[in-house]
């Protein structure tokens, strides 16, 4: 298994780019509304008329955002996992697998503070889903099943090693189903999201920051 997670693309943050102004209180109050409206359209795929005019953001655009992340994880399922033959019906079944795993995100985000003129810092604290460590626990017993009913001779065909791959995609998915019949959470995790003024006078979130989030919202073993 990988052990590096894949972030969902940056592109997207820079679709969500914001254009402010103002000082004080408004402008914080901006800030904080612009880094909780990113991670409630991307891992939640919710946002309201306040969110869209505040980023200009079409409702069609936010929903294409959304879906992107979800193709993005799909596909992080697809390398992680090692599964090398993907069908049209798997990527469709994954799509599905990670809406449900993503409307148990769970996160806070706190007040933005401003650290200088152009940067403004907000804490987002992460509660990770526990989803993959459920599947990352129960895999040894039934990878070992599943190669009892697979040995080395039976996958001497490439077709028999489609199959063979196919059933192993199969029951990640199921032991992931079956986790989240009980989802939890690890340790949260503190993250202070910079969101700074470009060249072009909007306000981006980090990228690395970001990543961070990313990385944390689902928690990979």
């Amino acid at each position: 298994m990988k052990k590096a997670k894949t972030p969902v693309a940056f592109a997207l943050i820079l679709a969500l780019a914001l254009s402010l102004s103002g000082c004080g209180t408004v402008m914080s109050e901006s800030v904080t509304a612009l880094v909780q409206g990113n991670l409630d359209e991307l891992y939640l795929g919710q946002y309201n008329e306040d969110f869209l005019a505040l980023t200009e953001t079409s409702e069609a655009e936010a929903e294409q955002n959304y879906l992107d992340g979800i193709d993005v994880e799909a596909g992080y399922f697809l390398d992680y996992f090692a599964v090398e033959y993907p069908t049209d019906e798997l990527r469709a079944e994954l799509a599905g697998l990670y809406r449900e795993i993503y409307s148990h995100s769970k996160y806070e985000v706190g007040e933005a503070t401003k650290i200088d003129g152009e940067t403004y810092g907000v804490p987002v604290t992460i509660y990770p889903i526990d989803v993959m460590q459920q599947v990352s626990d129960a895999a040894d017993a039934a990878i070992a099943e599943l190669n009892a009913r697979w040995p080395d001779e039976a996958l001497s065909s490439e077709e028999a090693y489609m199959q063979y791959d196919a059933e192993w995609a199969a029951m990640f998915v199921s032991l992931c189903r079956d986790a989240l019949a009980n989802p939890g959470y690890m340790d949260p995790q503190e993250i202070i999201v910079q969101v700074s003024k470009g060249s072009d006078g909007r306000w981006m979130i980090s990228d690395d920051d970001f990543h961070r989030i990313d990385l944390a919202v689902i928690y990979y073993p």
